[in-house]
């Protein structure tokens, strides 16, 4: 007969390891700080979010937006996420909203095997992919909307995690930016 402590153990042990692992292959749809929604910080809690910038230890910026978008057009985009301590893996995850709805703002699109689109309540998030938990520069492209939807937001978070496959340990870095709708 097993003895229950030694079952719990084992699920534990279970349900412990999984954890580990959690989100090596893209971060949950809904944490990049934006519209309400919390960050990677929820779970990689062991510092205050945006405390490795504080500190002077890194960073997350994000470039290619135009300051004013024209609609259809396609931008190349980069998330960057720095930190002196060299981590043993990176993830991010962004998202582009109409200010005003909060609706979808135009087309996230991957251009390498080092991100990918999850969506969540027709919100379509870019993030990483396993393969790209080896890099801390991630690119792809934003095609802005068909027509104009009024000011865009573009929240982001960056995990420069210690590569322990843990949430214990990690900094992570939140920012955002607003695109300006076309004028006439």
């Amino acid at each position: 007969m097993v003895h229950k402590g030694f079952i719990f153990f084992i699920v534990t042990l279970v349900l412990a390891a999984a954890s580990l692992h959690a989100y090596p292959k893209g971060a949950p749809p809904g944490v990049t700080g934006g519209f309400g929604e919390g960050t990677c910080n929820e779970c990689h809690d062991s510092y205050a979010l945006n405390a490795g910038r504080t500190a002077g230890l890194g960073d997350l910026v994000v470039t290619g937006f135009p300051k004013e978008y024209k609609p259809g057009e396609t931008y190349s985009i980069k998330v960057e996420i720095t930190h002196q301590q060299d981590p043993g893996a990176w993830g991010f995850q962004l998202a582009a909203r109409a200010k005003e709805t909060h609706a979808q703002a135009g087309m996230l699109k991957p251009t390498n095997a080092n991100t990918q689109i999850l969506s969540l309540q027709n919100i379509d998030y870019i993030t990483h992919t396993a393969d790209g938990t080896f890099s801390n520069v991630f690119e792809f492209n934003w095609v802005a909307p068909p027509t104009a939807v009024g000011e865009v937001v573009v929240n982001a978070a960056g995990n420069a995690a210690n590569g322990d496959a843990s949430p214990v340990g990690d900094y992570i870095y939140a920012t955002s930016l607003s695109v300006a709708s076309p004028s006439h």
